[in-house]
């Protein structure tokens, strides 16, 4: 069959290659690679190899070259050679009494398979295998079964088209009496079927008979012990949660409470408990909307605290391996982010009082870092219940025992990155604890305290960060200072410093040189993985800190630092690339213009990075005997940290294009290109920095272009530049392209908010003609049936109203979308908004406070949008804002108020609006004493209240009206509200109103702050006409009595200005 010579000469090679000498194994992988395997003579050679060796381990080694090699030679072997091969080899496989061997021969049957089988050759294979696995001998029916699982990867049709006659095969192997390995592999070959059947298949529901007997399969794994089987079967669980055929069907439930018994059993093995959680896991994940369902959250959460809670040394942020602990936590984490607050944050904050008060510290710390891994997926929801989250967190940070501190310490600094405004408030109560902590000598607690401090300060209000700014400062750079025998804990300390210098803006100045200095050792650091990071972290907090200060302050410095960061571009550590980027980014928005002189030295080397691949083939010099069962795919590997820092650099050039405008000219092609390329990236992180830089480049090149200020409708009034229209066609073309085949929510929310922000700036030449693409995308996502919704969900799946915060953040951002169209285009969207409106409706009766408060809020501001011609919905408008003035909750109570006040400004119906006025007036009165708490709510209450009176002055009791309306003054939060209610003062003392004059006294009060506090960065008018007529006002009153307004005051200045 093969050349005698040519056999001995690479079974003596192969024999070399099993020898404990790599320099051996080298030359003699060399000498086959480059002298035997350019030969079609090798694949005869190496079979006959597998057939006679005495040897397993060449046996096996032969195989698995062989199976590298068919596809190259086979059909280059003579048909009479070909055929001989196929005879013995089927048989000497069936008669191998070594299994790894016999899978290894298996494989190379396979390969020949699928070479010969669509050529309509060895058409006869099939029988025998069926015959094989149904024989009488069990060492057969392992190989029978075992080749059909590995013919099955083929997805040959000749084998694909014989699924019935096979599931009827594998109902009698999945429970064969004698072997495991036929169990086994019957359950692997059941996973590859799956694959293949539809979704409408008749096979389907055979396939979901089987699904007992494969958790049996899965049982007898685990009491085996088989680590290898036992992972194998559990991919094959795994497969079924994300496939389109949805085979699992209603045995979902049966197989979620196994692996849940499974994962809480202590006794049970670890590596089994762990294959469960990541299970459980996955099919909350693919299967959120049945898992949603099947009402089954609260236990899964309940049940994961428990597993969290068993040991406090296997739940380490640093560790690299997976323990059951930790896995536990990653679970309720995917279950916040996935299914709704009332199935896992309320469960959760039920549970945690049980926790906290159980004398095992395991317990108490478990508690609240299921608080801190659940508070991302459940913002809006925790957002609502802070008094009893609150004494939870002060709770932890005095407990005795130092983890539990800790994990107090993780659990505030992920309230503090999503309740930055509320958590923020309680400083007098938090800050002193987490500086207590400070001084800790427990590393890991250092860092969290640090970490809290850090999120904490990064969100405070200037004043009230400038009250501890110098005790901060102080202890920070002590901090820095001291020794430490781990430079990683430096890092949490920089990042502080950082946010502390965010927070206090020009306040920070005093303590920039000082600080620069202190940050200089660790800006020097040039190796070493942990230090390294650390000098990134200090060019995050230069960043923050020349932000702060400014240009001039910075200038000193800046030379210096851009030098040691033109240095990192040759670094190989990543992370700290990405901190030079980003450096380099912020220094562009500080000196706009004049950075462009350092683009063309930094312009290469971002796009060097953006034109890396992140995949590519790693080879293996090393054949370890035993796995064979791994193919040659498994060996293509994925460089994330390139992925990250190719996101990293993408954000950055739309930094440089909004920094340096002109400037960036000369390589906005490039980098155009660069972008439109990656903005169908398989990582989603990419897809999103690529659509978010493309769009911020559009409107560098619009307002470059010093347009005109755009007017809404179409046709468009206000052309905008060529260079515009055709850069921006081309990135819409893009757009909408990837936005149709999206498949991740976080990617479809940055499309829509890109969307927003484009057509808010540039109006309705933008849209041109993309208005019906634009609007059949963000109509599929409120309908909640686009991609990105249900390719995770079975087609049969019912659709519930309680939706996850993730999922309402891309319902809120479809509907600025559409609120964005019906300002660009004015009265003209009124075609679109026929479409759009019973959707809209829908959501403000929605059952999850979420959808409501979007709902209610868009519908107020496409009021706004469409004005008058708003008119012909009036009726189910009042309906629903009157509807919901009186909802449970204070923010759609809010949103209902702003939409009442600008269906009353623009509506024509003026009797059917008036007639609400009353009772409507009734209510808002109520809700000035009820909603007090909320600026927000009491800003709207007056902007409505100066609305009606202001569209219907011969209905309002404006005389009863004004007085609590100018009390409430000035407002404190929402100044576009400020427009209105002044426009009514102003339009009062024009009509010489006898109440407004004799509040003369008290509206001084309030304009004397808002004009104090009216700046670029915080407008207290949202139109200048506003302002200007207040200013007309403000000198009419001077001039009629000039003592009413102090000669040191703001007011005096502006008058006199």
């Amino acid at each position: 069959m093969a050349d005698p010579q040519f056999a001995l000469e690479i079974s003596n090679l192969l024999e070399q290659i099993t020898a404990p000498n790599s320099e051996v194994i080298k030359a003699a992988s060399s000498k086959l690679q480059k002298e035997y395997y350019v030969s079609e003579k090798c694949v005869p050679a190496l079979i006959q190899i597998i057939q006679q060796s005495p040897s397993v381990q060449l046996r096996q080694l032969a195989a698995i070259e062989a199976r590298k090699l068919v596809p190259a030679y086979w059909d280059e072997l003579d048909a009479g050679l070909k055929a001989q091969i196929r005879m013995t080899l089927f048989q000497s496989t069936l008669q191998e009494p070594v299994s790894i061997v016999r899978h290894a021969s298996s494989r190379v049957i396979s390969e020949i398979a699928k070479c010969d089988l669509p050529n309509n050759e060895w058409v006869e294979l099939p029988s025998y295998v069926q015959k094989a696995a149904t024989s009488s001998a069990a060492n057969e029916r392992e190989v029978g079964v075992y080749l059909l699982y590995s013919l099955l990867e083929s997805m040959d049709p000749t084998f694909t088209e014989k699924i019935g006659d096979f599931l009827t095969l594998f109902s009698q192997t999945i429970n064969d009496p004698e072997s495991q390995t036929v169990r086994t592999d019957t359950l692997l070959a059941l996973g590859k079927i799956a694959e293949i059947i539809d979704t409408n298949s008749e096979h389907v529901a055979v396939f979901r008979q089987f699904l007992p007997s494969m958790v049996n399969v899965l049982k007898q794994l685990i009491e085996a012990g088989d680590t290898k089987a036992l992972n194998q079967a559990f991919d094959v669980f795994q497969t079924l949660l994300w496939i389109e055929s949805g085979v699992i069907g209603k045995s979902l439930g049966d197989l979620m409470q196994f692996m849940l018994e499974l994962a809480k059993e202590p006794s049970a093995d670890s590596e089994a408990r762990i294959l469960a959680l990541q299970f459980l896991t996955n099919a909350v994940r693919f299967k959120r909307m049945k898992i949603q369902g099947l009402r089954i959250g609260p236990t899964l959460t309940s049940t994961a605290m428990s597993i969290a809670a068993e040991s406090m040394d296997e739940i380490d942020e640093d560790a690299e391996e997976d323990s059951v602990p930790r896995l536990a936590l990653r679970f309720i984490d995917m279950m916040s982010s996935t299914l709704p607050p009332s199935q896992v944050m309320n469960t959760l904050l039920s549970e945690i009082p049980k926790y906290l008060s159980s004398p095992n510290p395991n317990y108490r710390r478990a508690g609240l870092l299921a608080l801190s891994v659940a508070a991302e997926g459940s913002p809006e929801f925790l957002a609502t219940q802070l008094k009893f989250v609150l004494p939870v967190i002060l709770q932890g940070l005095q407990d005795s025992v130092l983890e539990v501190r800790g994990a107090a310490l993780s659990a505030l600094a992920q309230l503090a990155e999503e309740l930055q405004e509320s958590i923020s408030k309680e400083h007098e109560t938090l800050l002193p604890l987490v500086f207590n902590m400070m001084d800790t000598s427990d590393l890991k607690v250092g860092k969290a305290a640090c970490t809290a401090l850090d999120a904490m300060v990064e969100t405070m209000e200037k004043d009230v960060i400038s009250k501890y700014l110098d005790t901060l400062m102080t202890r920070l750079i002590e901090l820095l200072h001291q020794p430490a025998s781990d430079i990683s804990i430096k890092g949490p300390i920089i990042a502080a410093i950082g946010s502390a210098a965010h927070a206090s803006q020009e306040n920070f100045l005093p303590y920039f040189n000082t600080t620069v200095h202190a940050l200089e050792p660790f800006l020097a650091l040039t190796e070493g993985e942990a230090e390294l990071d650390v000098k990134g972290m200090a060019f995050d907090a230069m960043s923050s800190m020349a932000t702060a200060v400014g240009k001039e302050a910075f200038n000193p410095f800046a030379s210096a630092l851009v030098e040691t960061a033109y240095q990192c571009f040759s670094s190989k550590h990543s992370r700290l690339r990405e901190c030079v980027y980003l450096f380099f980014g912020c220094l562009a928005k500080i000196y706009g213009e004049e950075f462009g002189s350092f683009l063309p030295r930094i312009m290469p080397e971002l796009f060097k990075v953006l034109e890396q691949e992140e995949t590519g083939f790693e080879e293996n010099d090393d054949v370890e005997v035993g796995d064979v069962d791994e193919a040659d795919w498994n060996n293509i590997t994925i460089n994330s940290a390139l992925a990250i820092e190719k996101e990293i650099a993408i954000d950055v050039l739309g930094d440089f294009a909004a920094g340096t405008k002109t400037a960036f000219l000369p390589y906005m092609e490039e980098a155009s290109q660069l972008m439109l390329g990656l903005v169908s990236h398989f990582y989603e992180g990419i897809r999103k920095a690529a659509i978010g830089s493309l769009w911020q480049t559009v409107g560098v090149v619009y307002n470059i272009s010093n347009p005109p200020k755009w007017q809404p409708g179409l046709p468009v009034k206000v052309p905008v530049a060529e260079s515009v229209t055709t850069y921006s066609e081309m990135v819409m073309k893009a757009t909408l392209e990837a936005f149709d085949e999206e498949d991740d929510r976080s990617v479809a929310t940055v499309i829509c908010d890109n969307f927003c922000e484009i057509i808010r700036l540039c109006g309705p030449a933008i849209v041109g003609n993309n208005t019906e693409a634009i609007c059949t995308q963000v109509l599929a996502v409120l309908k909640k049936q686009h991609q990105c919704q249900t390719m995770e969900d079975d087609p049969e799946d019912e659709e519930y109203e309680d939706s996850a915060e993730y999922d309402v953040m891309l319902i809120e951002s479809a509907m600025d979308c559409v609120v964005s169209l019906a300002a660009a285009l004015g009265g003209d969207f009124t075609e679109y908004f026929r479409t759009f409106f019973p959707i809209l409706q829908k959501f403000c009766s929605s059952s999850s406070v979420g959808e409501r408060k979007a709902g209610v809020g868009a519908l107020a501001e496409i009021v706004n949008g469409l004005k008058g011609a708003v008119t012909p919905w009036t009726t189910q408008l009042l309906k629903t804002f009157t509807h919901r003035l009186s909802d449970e909750s204070i923010d759609v109570r809010s949103n209902a108020v702003y939409g009442y006040g600008m269906l009353a400004e623009y509506s024509q119906s003026s009797q059917e609006i008036t007639a609400t006025y009353t009772k409507t007036f009734q209510r808002l009165q109520q809700l000035l004493v009820s909603d007090a708490e909320s600026a927000r709510c009491i800003a709207n209450i007056c902007g409505c209240v100066a609305r009606m009176c202001s569209a219907h002055p011969e209905s309002a009791p404006i005389d009863a009206i004004l007085p609590p309306l100018v009390y409430k003054l000035p407002l404190t939060d929402g100044f576009e509200e400020n427009d209105p209610i002044f426009r009514l003062i102003v339009q009062l003392y024009q009509g010489q109103n006898a109440t407004v004059q004799s509040l003369t006294g008290e509206i001084l009060k309030a304009l004397e702050v808002v004009f104090a506090n009216d700046s670029e960065e915080s407008k207290q008018f949202e139109h200048d006409a506003t302002r200007n007529d207040v200013v007309q006002l403000l000198k009419y009153i001077y001039s009629t009595n000039p003592s009413s307004i102090p000669a040191d005051s703001i007011l005096a200045k502006t008058v006199q200005g």
